[in-house]
């Protein structure tokens, strides 16, 4: 197979959960636990305008005001990590991940890892993960979670790097806008949830069966 040259691409950042690492987080469970919560503060969880978790728990606990409001958002979100922990304890990277990391950097490709997970959660599965890459953005490392363009900003930061010089990997349609809202190259991998026409549909320009198939289809 010939080989593509992605050209002038200096740094990759990759997505972590179905992207680096099989992590299975119940979600509709999650949400179930967190609508039954919100209910129990008065309100109806249909009215709000949030669709992501995260995002949802933040508007809740502002329209509660300061002092409900923190203590909302702290039990919320503890469900959240709870859920997350619990499933970083049976996952692991894919197989080859390090190995592509470490090829990434005999490269002189900058290479960074931004999650909505929590650090907790990540380092469970990846100890070494801030050892063995340039920048490590956890959800609760930052203010602003993608698909808000603020995380892949930071990261880009943290590089030294411009969006039109980087590439982002991520199994989840959230990856591929964030990519496109930043100017990044947007990569789509099949290791997730996501289909290969929810990711085109969302705007990849590449979309690989796993992050590991970058180096055997394309070179930088």
């Amino acid at each position: 197979m010939k080989k593509i040259k992605l050209k002038d691409v200096e740094g990759i950042v990759f997505d972590f959960d179905g992207t680096l690492a099989e992590i299975k987080i119940d979600f509709p469970a999650i949400y179930i636990k967190v609508h039954e919560l919100i209910k129990e503060y008065g309100i109806d969880p249909t009215k709000l305008k949030e669709v992501y978790l995260i995002e949802l728990i933040t508007e809740v606990a502002e329209i509660l005001g300061v002092e409900a409001g923190t203590k909302f958002h702290g039990a919320a979100t503890g469900l959240v990590v709870t859920e997350e922990i619990l499933s970083a304890k049976g996952s692991s990277l894919f197989e080859g991940v390090r190995e592509l990391i470490s090829k990434l950097k005999d490269m002189s490709i900058k290479v960074g890892i931004v999650t909505r997970n929590c650090a907790d959660a990540v380092l469970m599965v990846y100890p070494e993960i801030e050892q063995e890459v340039d920048v490590f953005l956890p959800r609760d490392a930052v203010k602003f979670i993608k698909p808000n363009p603020q995380h892949l900003k930071g990261a880009l930061s943290v590089l030294g790097i411009d969006g039109g010089r980087a590439v982002m990997v991520g199994d989840h349609p959230i990856d591929i806008i964030s990519a496109h809202r930043v100017g990044m190259f947007p990569v789509g991998v099949l290791t997730g949830n996501s289909t290969e026409a929810e990711l085109t549909d969302a705007g990849a320009k590449i979309v690989l069966p796993s992050a590991m198939d970058l180096l055997n289809q394309y070179y930088f």
